[in-house]
């Protein structure tokens, strides 16, 4: 089944506590092959070069043109080709293309560190997660990534790299009324958090659904996903894993007894109104009734941090136990968690 997601590295020598040591992978082989589909489309001449991209990757163009954008590629392919001709000929996309290609013009160092990634999956997930093929493209703003069933029948992703061109980008002016282009959400939108966004990918899928609707249950879901993806990326600062800006992870660290203390005094762990609790779990700019300096989904942090005391008092459990264990209460009980006040 393919998964779209709409719109929605730098390395550090920076280890968290998810683990104690990181793992040799260097046995483990991983060679992506990138296709970059956008400088291949801006190329073409005519209608017969058209024909011979669509089957080249036909998996791929046929989610992107009727998908992404909107080609029903089973009319005639006479009209097919005009509306494609008129798409990669429009002035915005041509210049868009100009900039992508000026901003991702070599993708030697973004390969390595995907590379890199996938051998830690193979480490931690040797028969869920394997090495895909990888697809860049633009969609002039519409779609970020998505997965696919590859023509040979396993999971390729495709990249759209107009979605991560922030700061050259003010995504805020393209649309100023839809909130998913806020600047505290396309912050992110850069190289540095590529890698990042796919193993989202891969840990959603690991993870599925959160297994209710309470703040805990939210918390210790996303908890999850953030350990897990330490794990995958354990060299990347933890503003990588959280999103935050550098100043918001050192509010968090030194506010975390408080950060507790007021998810129990406001009786926040077991409320399930979405309304409520939405912003301590999503992307947000703050969090309600907290001090303005802190960041949205502090519930998330704060469900990490349980997760990593879990992990710590039970080293033995493995990733497929941990994803398994549904009952939010008994794994926040058991992991010990309790913040020290700050001197």
């Amino acid at each position: 089944m393919n998964r779209l997601i709409p719109l929605a590295f730098i390395i550090v020598a920076l280890f968290s506590c998810t683990r104690k040591k990181i793992p040799d992978v260097s046995h483990l082989t991983s060679d992506v092959q990138i296709i970059r589909t956008e400088n291949d489309i801006m190329m073409l001449k005519d209608k017969s070069s058209f024909e011979k991209l669509f089957v080249s990757h036909p998996a791929f163009y046929d989610i992107y043109l009727k998908e992404v954008l909107q080609i029903n590629t089973k009319t005639n392919s006479d009209s097919s080709y005009r509306r494609f001709d008129a798409f990669i000929k429009d002035s915005l996309i041509v210049d868009l293309a100009s900039k992508v290609q000026k901003r991702y013009k070599d993708l030697s160092n973004l390969k390595h560190d995907i590379d890199q990634m996938y051998r830690y999956a193979q480490y931690y997930f040797p028969n869920q997660i394997f090495v895909p093929k990888i697809y860049t493209f633009i969609s002039e703003f519409a779609y970020q990534m998505f997965i696919i069933q590859d023509d040979d029948g396993n999971d390729g992703i495709a990249l759209g790299l107009d979605m991560f061109m922030s700061p050259d980008i003010d995504y805020k002016l393209i649309n100023p009324d839809n909130t998913n282009f806020s600047d505290y959400i396309t912050r992110t939108w850069n190289q540095d958090n590529i890698v990042k966004k796919i193993v989202d990918l891969h840990v959603n899928d690991l993870l599925g659904e959160a297994p209710g609707s309470r703040l805990l249950d939210q918390m210790i879901h996303q908890g999850k996903a953030m350990y897990i993806s330490k794990l995958l990326l354990p060299l990347v600062h933890d503003s990588i894993i959280t999103e935050y800006t550098g100043k918001q992870m050192a509010w968090c660290a030194e506010n975390e007894l408080q950060m507790w203390s007021f998810f129990f005094d406001q009786k926040l762990f077991y409320e399930s109104n979405p309304v409520r609790i939405g912003k301590y779990i999503n992307p947000s700019p703050n969090s309600p009734d907290m001090p303005p300096s802190a960041p949205g989904r502090t519930a998330s942090y704060i469900g990490w941090k349980i997760v990593n005391a879990y992990m710590e008092r039970y080293p033995d459990t493995s990733l497929n136990e941990l994803i398994d264990m549904k009952d939010s209460q008994a794994l926040m009980d058991k992991s010990k968690y309790k913040p020290k006040q700050k001197k």
